[in-house]
């Protein structure tokens, strides 16, 4: 082989190499500016019908306390993938003598970077009366909720019904709906107090025709068709506490809460119509649940 046959085949084997090299360099930088995979939630976590035909279940009162019942209780711990909200952590929601604690934290889960907590009352509930004995938590951008949901995540159509305390005000309770994937929009109810520092009763009847929200058995709002349709479907009933994303900061506010802050609910109960059952009122005094 001649001088210039030896210098043609390690220009070859020298541009072989550079590629090869080049190659793996931009592989490796694409892993460095490219964010990771975001996981799919998995179906599994999604809390089935404690009845595949969505019969809805009996009238019920649970005063909360050091005890998950699994059979009729579920914790949230996943994330929807593509929402505003954050990603439901289990290890959130503390579980006390006389209650349940439910915990928001600045903390990096997958893409998300705000976890909260979600306690789910198992199987579906309709009309009737609902209440809950709790107090917010405090702080700009935490929003403390009780309400009944169903989505298109769980394959039925979006209603909702919705206690909510925003954290930029908590002399407000913030009542709205959806029906079918509509939103009344906000009505905000002065309270005359903080809901982050008093523990009171708060509740919603919901029948075919109206909604009717009370603070402490006082009627401070109702709904009719003449504002918006009323839902219909039965859903899950539910407590939780979290912050959203920027989207959100108009509504709920900047999220400058502390780091933890926490919600405290005391009991939940669900009075089917027609039903004459116990409730948390039957047994709630504005001093049970002071310190």
């Amino acid at each position: 082989m001649t001088g210039s046959g030896h210098i043609s085949a390690f220009s070859a084997r020298r541009a072989a190499l550079f590629a090869l090299l080049s190659g793996a360099f931009l592989a490796c930088l694409a892993l460095l500016v490219s964010p990771p995979p975001v996981p799919e939630m998995k179906s599994s976590a999604i809390p089935p019908p404690l009845r595949a035909d969505r019969q809805v279940e009996p009238s019920f009162v649970h005063h909360f306390g050091r005890k998950h019942d699994e059979a009729t209780w579920f914790k949230s711990d996943f994330y929807y993938p593509n929402s505003g909200h954050p990603a439901w952590q289990a290890d959130l929601i503390h579980f006390k003598k006389n209650r349940v604690e439910l915990e928001v934290r600045r903390r990096k889960v997958a893409y998300k970077n705000i976890a909260g907590a979600e306690y789910q009352r198992r199987g579906f509930y309709h009309y009737g009366r609902y209440e809950v004995v709790m107090r917010a938590a405090p702080g700009s951008g935490t929003v403390s909720a009780m309400f009944t949901h169903t989505h298109g995540q769980f394959g039925d159509p979006h209603d909702e019904i919705d206690i909510e305390f925003l954290g930029k005000d908590l002399t407000k309770m913030h009542a709205n709906y959806f029906t079918n994937g509509r939103e009344h929009g906000g009505i905000y109810i002065p309270l005359g107090f903080d809901a982050s520092k008093e523990v009171h009763l708060y509740a919603f009847e919901w029948e075919p025709g109206a909604i009717r929200w009370y603070v402490d058995d006082r009627l401070v709002h109702t709904a009719t068709p003449a504002d918006m349709a009323i839902p219909q479907a039965p859903g899950r009933l539910m407590v939780h506490l979290w912050s959203g994303t920027r989207d959100q900061f108009n509504w709920h506010g900047e999220p400058t809460f502390r780091n933890g802050a926490r919600a405290r609910f005391y009991c939940l109960s669900y009075q089917a119509a027609g039903d004459d059952t116990e409730q948390c009122s039957d047994s709630y005094t504005p001093r049970k649940y002071r310190r």
